[in-house]
């Protein structure tokens, strides 16, 4: 809180914290104001002393007036505040002890890069259709696959789509993170109980191998965003569960068309997922709605604000507003952690209004309905 100080620059004496806590405006132009989190060592409060002087610069200011020496001081002191922090960015906020040309040096800075080559190996058929994915075939009907090159892609699309703060791009992010937890977990069960079932043999004196290539196949990655990577790792244990599921059959601990079943169910499982993400790509990526942000929700936004909301509402419905309000945020955003007290109270207002509907939704629900966990995420 601001405080009057008075008597030039001398420390005026403690105060109690009552009569601290409110702004005495100037009495004579003699003293001014003060504040604790003051840029100059003697507290001077450039924000309290424009409130101060407002009356007196709304007017003539003549100079013969006692609080022109109050108005030249606050210009002077404004003049130094911007020296201040032309001297702070030109040093980088680098401490006194620092030289100058030292601080300078962290401009000259380069882009963390990568010291080799990422790379991925399959061995199996599956996993590598998993990640290429398959296009039309000319003249036929089967519908095509989405891999997971292209899922990162889309995931990156989506990625990037946070920076402009659109709380759709971040429901679509969280969606997938959320259901390729439930995959992995699933491939984590399943890859488990494969490796007890060998570790079974082992214990009886068969010691099985794992089934492997004879060429496994080494793909370079060059993934420009974190997702890219999450889909690898995703291909590398749909490849290794794939080869456990394998070695069972051929080591005749499971049937064939057991293992064929457990595969099948898993690629569609994956492939479900795929799908549900380029699909929040291909729309929010349309030239109509890739503008959306969260101030579009604001019914002041204007009309093609409007259109896109609306745009975006009707193809995938209302977002959560633990979803909107950022309470709930994807594991990797371009989003701005620091937002304005304006943005803050218009995520608030709109997420209320949210939530309102939602809770009104929720009443409707026939008995014996459940209501998706998460906020709907899924």
């Amino acid at each position: 809180m601001a405080t009057r100080k008075t008597g030039g620059s001398k420390p005026a004496a403690a105060k109690p914290a009552q009569e601290d806590a409110a702004m005495v405006p100037p009495a004579s132009g003699t003293g001014f104001v003060t504040e604790p989190n003051s840029p100059f060592p003697d507290g001077y409060s450039i924000a309290g002393e424009e409130a101060a002087l407002a009356g007196f610069m709304a007017g003539e200011m003549p100079e013969s007036d006692p609080l022109y020496d109050s108005y030249i001081e606050l210009e002077d002191r404004k003049e130094r505040l911007e020296n201040m922090r032309r001297q702070f960015d030109a040093r980088k906020g680098a401490e006194a002890i620092v030289p100058t040309e030292e601080a300078r040096g962290m401009d000259q800075l380069g882009a963390l890069v990568d010291d080799g080559v990422d790379q991925m190996t399959l061995h199996t058929k599956e996993a590598f259709r998993m990640f290429m994915g398959r296009m039309r075939e000319p003249g036929k009907e089967a519908a095509p696959i989405v891999g997971g090159k292209r899922v990162a892609a889309a995931l990156r699309g989506l990625w990037l789509l946070t920076g402009n703060d659109n709380p759709y791009a971040d429901w679509a992010l969280l969606r997938h993170e959320q259901t390729i937890k439930e995959i992995e977990k699933r491939l984590a069960r399943e890859t488990r109980e494969a490796t007890e079932l060998l570790a079974e043999q082992r214990k009886k004196g068969l010691n099985y191998s794992l089934l492997q290539s004879a060429e496994p196949k080494v793909l370079n990655l060059g993934y420009r965003s974190p997702y890219g990577y999450a889909v690898s790792s995703l291909i590398v244990d749909f490849d290794y569960y794939v080869r456990l599921q394998k070695t069972l059959a051929r080591k005749n601990l499971r049937s064939d068309e057991q293992v064929r079943q457990s595969i099948t169910e898993m690629t569609r499982f994956i492939r479900r997922v795929f799908n549900e993400t380029t699909r929040f790509d291909r729309w929010l990526t349309r030239e109509e709605v890739r503008r959306l942000c969260r101030a579009d929700f604001v019914p002041e936004a204007g009309e093609e604000a409007a259109k896109r909301v609306e745009f975006a509402s009707g193809v995938f419905g209302t977002v959560p507003s633990e979803v909107f309000t950022a309470r709930l945020q994807p594991r990797h955003s371009r989003r701005r952690l620091q937002i304005s007290v304006a943005e803050r109270q218009l995520l608030q207002t709109v997420g209320a209004q949210l939530q309102e509907a939602e809770q009104g939704l929720d009443q409707v629900v026939p008995a014996g309905e459940t209501q998706e966990s998460d906020a709907g995420l899924i």
